[in-house]
């Protein structure tokens, strides 16, 4: 049976769920990328986890930093439900959490708006302008 948390798991379940992506996952950054969660869905299967999906911060942004999925067959529905728990997880924490707040809520800038604005009018854009995510990994 799959059941969805919203603990971080061990960081011996981590490593081994990391170990799935990237052979090269460096132990001594576990800690600190754990301890650095702000929001999290542990997927399950029985006690074994399948599947993790983490928010955290960096700068004035919020930013998926895993994604991970070891079941192939139901990999595209459990990273669906994965994303759907992680904003209903921060949509919560923002009436209670000011850092999840100030970035749900933060005033985009001059430049961001520009960007927009060039966007829906299909002008070209600088690519300089779109942050790439960092840590997505595709199980």
């Amino acid at each position: 049976m799959i059941q969805y948390t919203k603990n971080i798991p061990n960081k011996i379940d981590y490593f081994e769920l990391l170990k799935t992506v990237n052979e090269n996952v460096d132990v001594s950054e576990l800690s600190s990328e754990l301890d650095s969660t702000i929001a999290c869905v542990s997927v399950y299967n029985g006690e074994r986890l399948i599947g993790l999906g983490r928010v955290k911060k960096e700068g004035p942004y919020l930013c998926i930093e895993d994604l991970i999925v070891k079941l192939e067959e139901y990999e595209e529905e459990i990273k669906s439900n994965i994303i759907v728990y992680l904003f209903n997880q921060l949509n919560e924490m923002k009436n209670y959490d000011m850092t999840v707040r100030d970035c749900l809520n933060m005033k985009k800038s001059n430049e961001e708006l520009m960007f927009t604005n060039q966007i829906e009018n299909n002008e070209s854009v600088s690519m300089n302008y779109i942050q790439q995510p960092t840590g997505f990994a595709r199980a």
